[in-house]
């Protein structure tokens, strides 16, 4: 019975540290996504494809 009990107390542990991890990770991620379009600002081009390579560069 014991086992069964530690079985579970890990397993929930782990599903909490996940989920925490996970949190932390999109926190980050939306705070990196922010300061980039601010440090952007009217910098971003958009992308035009060339017929002949089918490669894509910055439209004049």
């Amino acid at each position: 019975m014991v086992n069964v009990i530690a079985a579970a107390s890990l397993a929930i542990g782990g599903y909490l540290i996940v989920k925490a991890v996970r949190r932390e990770m999109a926190r980050v991620e939306k705070q990196v996504s922010r300061a980039a379009r601010k440090a952007a600002g009217d910098t971003i081009k958009t992308l035009e494809r060339d017929p002949e390579t089918g490669r894509y560069h910055p439209k004049d």
